[in-house]
């Protein structure tokens, strides 16, 4: 959506092809963190230090963006190890610039009030520029404005794209569900997970390989769990603990995830339960306001996570005129990238921030 409007800003005719409704997949149910926190190398660091500061700049120019929450992340950990990570993360962190720095267990209380720190834990992390988007008003906003600057949508079976139209070697449209042909002189695959399916439909020259996300035991998959009501004093703020990662959700809920929720496509229903209800019992250890709180809801979300942990972002060798971006980092760098696709797009020129990130960088030589 953040490519759409931008292209439509620029005067470019675009039309969004979408097989539901945007921002209804992985969108729907990110944790939408905002950081360029434990990013490496440094250019990957600074790529989503920018996509921070677009945002930023996407809200002020849009009166009342309720949508953008730059509230700050808070961080503890438990072990002695874990902690001289962090506190080597935060020194790292803050010597290229980047706002971080270490608070007692007195300024982490007057800054999150709810949260239970452990009397073990002398202090805390606090990243002051890191906050969160609540993304389903993101995209409604975003598609409204799209609209607004003449980009047309199509969704559902006219929005599901079932192969290209393509000569020699160039990709010229694409063939919908619907058995429409719309022609295109470019066409951006920003499909999260079904890019690669996509891609090789266009008959690329190299894969876009992702992380497995179908098969039992998939890393791809991960739980989200929202939980409610939160009573005060509940979270303001992004939290992540050693056992549980949360933040406030709109509707008076909040959003939990864990790095240990171990589950995909295939957990049984009672397991998913049972591991939602474990999220709530450690959330409820490490906040306040949760005493009366049940799971609201609960799902499964495939992250389309680029084989390498690189983002995958440009043209696409052995498809003309086919471009794709696809990144685990998609909701901090989507309006960072948006502004660079579409320069390449508009001007034709080559963007050197997204050097690192090529799909040529997986073709196959003889």
């Amino acid at each position: 959506m953040c490519v759409t409007a931008r292209l439509a800003e620029a005067g470019i005719g675009v039309t969004l092809l979408e097989q539901a409704q945007p921002g209804r997949a992985a969108t729907r149910s990110s944790f939408a963190w905002l950081n360029a926190n434990d990013k490496a190398p440094r250019a990957y660091h600074d790529l989503n230090h920018a996509g921070m500061r677009a945002w930023a700049g996407l809200a002020a120019s849009l009166d009342g963006a309720a949508w953008y929450r730059p509230v700050g992340n808070i961080e503890w950990a438990a072990s002695a190890p874990e902690r001289a990570k962090l506190e080597a993360r935060v020194r790292r962190l803050a010597g290229w610039g980047y706002p971080a720095r270490l608070i007692d267990a007195a300024e982490a209380a007057e800054l999150e009030p709810s949260m239970r720190l452990p009397q073990s834990v002398a202090d805390a992390a606090w990243f002051p520029g890191e906050g969160y988007l609540l993304t389903e008003r993101l995209v409604s906003e975003l598609v409204e404005l799209a609209v607004q600057r003449g980009a047309t949508m199509l969704t559902g079976e006219a929005g599901r794209v079932v192969g290209f139209d393509a000569a020699d070697g160039a990709v010229r449209g694409v063939q919908t569900a619907a058995a429409q042909v719309i022609a295109a002189d470019a066409v951006v695959c920003c499909a999260g997970r079904w890019v690669p399916e996509l891609a090789a439909l266009a008959g690329a020259a190299c894969p876009v390989p992702l992380v497995p996300w179908a098969e039992p035991g998939a890393a791809a998959p991960g739980l989200v769990v929202q939980a409610g009501p939160v009573m005060p004093p509940g979270p303001a703020r992004v939290v992540h603990t050693p056992e549980v990662y949360l933040r406030p959700q709109s509707g008076g809920l909040v959003h939990l995830e864990a790095p240990d929720a171990a589950v995909d496509l295939h957990t049984p229903e009672a397991d998913l339960r049972r591991w939602a209800e474990e999220l709530l019992r450690r959330a409820r250890r490490a906040v306040r306001g949760l005493e009366d709180a049940s799971v609201t809801g609960y799902r499964v979300c495939v992250r389309p996570m680029p084989a390498d942990g690189r983002s995958i972002v440009g043209w696409l060798p052995g498809a003309g005129g086919l471009y794709v971006a696809v990144t685990h980092s998609g909701v901090t760098l989507a309006a960072h990238l948006a502004q660079l696709i579409t320069t390449e797009l508009a001007d034709g020129t080559t963007a050197a921030e997204l050097a690192p990130y090529r799909p040529n960088r997986f073709t196959v030589t003889p």
